[in-house]
C-alpha cells in the first residue's frame, strides 16, 4: 500500500509534534509508527 509517505518523514512529523509538547503525540506516537510500519508491509 502506498502511504504517500515515507518512514523517516513519518517519523519527523511525530518528532515535530512530541517537540511542539502536544502531550497526545508522545503518547500515541509509537502506536503511529507501529501502524505506519504495519500498513507498509502489505506493500
Amino acid at each position: 500500500m502506498d502511504l504517500g509517505v515515507t518512514e523517516a518523514e513519518m517519523a519527523e512529523a511525530l518528532g515535530v509534534a512530541v517537540a511542539m509538547n502536544a502531550g497526545a503525540a508522545l503518547a500515541y506516537s509509537g502506536r503511529a509508527m507501529d501502524a505506519f510500519r504495519d500498513l507498509s508491509e502489505g506493500s
